[in-house]
This record gives C-alpha cells, structure tokens and sequence, in this order.
C-alpha cells in the first residue's frame, strides 16, 4: 500500500516541477534581477541629455572646472563647479552600463557595459561623439548580492544582448 502512494506521490511532485520549469517568464531568484540590452540598442543610446537628479551614484572624477559624476549602471551627470560656492549640475551623458569613467584631453574615457569607449567632447560638454570602441574588453558586472553566477546569467539572456545593469526587486 505504501508504494502506490510514493509512486503517486513521486508523479505528483515530478509534474508540479516541470509546470513550473515550462513557464515561459524565466524565474528569478535572489534580490536583483539582471537587465538586458540588444548590442545594437546599447551602442547607438548614447547621448547628452538634461540635467538629472543624482540617485545611485558612483564614482566621481574631477575635469578642469568640471565635476563628473557616475550614477551606476545609467551614465555621468555633468556638474559645473566654476563657481564652487554654486555647483551647477548642467547635464547628463546617458551611457548603459557605465560605472567608471577618465578624462584626458576632452577625451571621455568610459565602460559602455563590457565596452570601452572614447568619446571627443566640447569643452562644455553640450555635445559628445563616439570616436573609438573597443568591444568585449571588461568583463560583466556581477550581481551586487553575489547571488547570479555567468552561468545562471547566460541561461536567461536573450539572443545578442548585453547584460547591462542589476536591478532591484521591489
């Protein structure tokens, strides 16, 4: 009598798995969910935009008059510090996946995700223009609660995309 209810009990828990592993939404587990961009979307997205509030920032890097200031993941604010009693944040230079970012020469030196850009800028940053990629250079950032590996990333990336950003679930 004991086996039939195993056997039972064993089919119930096989079907129940496989419903869940055939959903179509992939499931994520731990407490960020990775963010993908298609190559070509991510590569043609930069952009100088209007001045943004500073929210998840990063790392900071001090050009001339200029103050520029990483928000992770999304890109560089821009803040002018020619008066520093009145630091004036003047634009945003939206850039996917960028958590790091030099400067030499009006050459902006940043991590486009796992990219390396150069982008020639004007001296008041009202325009900026891509003149050098180098792909694949720097590896994927890891989730910040350490819980994705490269293998569990890969399993639910889409065809050519680019992981991009971790994003905080709600």
């Amino acid at each position: 009598m004991k086996k039939p209810i195993r056997a039972l009990l064993f089919t119930i828990a096989c079907v129940a798995t496989g419903m869940l592993l055939s959903s179509s939404e992939p499931v994520y587990y731990g407490q960020y969910t990775p963010v993908f961009m298609a190559r070509t979307v991510m590569e043609n997205a930069i952009k100088i935009e209007a001045a943004q509030p500073l929210r998840a920032t990063g790392k900071i890097y001090i050009y001339g008059q200029y103050i520029l200031v990483n928000e992770k993941y999304k890109g560089i604010h821009v803040i002018d510090n020619s008066d520093p009693a009145t630091p004036e944040n003047m634009a945003f230079l939206h850039i996917d996946g960028c958590i790091d970012m030099a400067m030499k020469n009006n050459v902006l030196y940043a991590d486009n995700a796992i990219d390396l850009i150069a982008l020639k800028t004007t001296d008041n940053f009202s325009s900026v223009q891509v003149t050098e990629r180098i792909k694949n250079i720097f590896p994927e950032t890891e989730s910040p609660d350490r819980y994705w590996s490269s293998y569990y990333v890969n399993q639910f990336r889409p065809k050519g995309a680019i992981l991009v950003a971790w994003k905080k679930k709600s």
